[in-house]
């Protein structure tokens, strides 16, 4: 599964209403689906300028059975 997100060299964005957002660890970023790249790409662009290296990124889900 192909997960999309936003990172900055200071951390993941969970992003909040009004494009909001609070720096976090991977465990608590927002992640989006492919069809809502274009969401990010406007978030990114809205707010680039307030943090250092901000980028969309993409992240690869593998489901694994634990026990198995």
């Amino acid at each position: 599964m192909e997960l999309y997100g936003l990172k900055s060299d200071q951390g993941y964005l969970k992003l909040g209403e009004n494009n909001s957002y609070t720096l976090v660890g991977l465990n608590k970023a927002s992640v989006y689906p492919e069809s809502e790249i274009k969401k990010l790409q406007e978030i990114n662009n809205e707010i680039n300028n307030e943090l250092l290296n901000l980028r969309i990124i993409q992240m690869t889900i593998t489901e694994k059975d634990f026990f198995a």
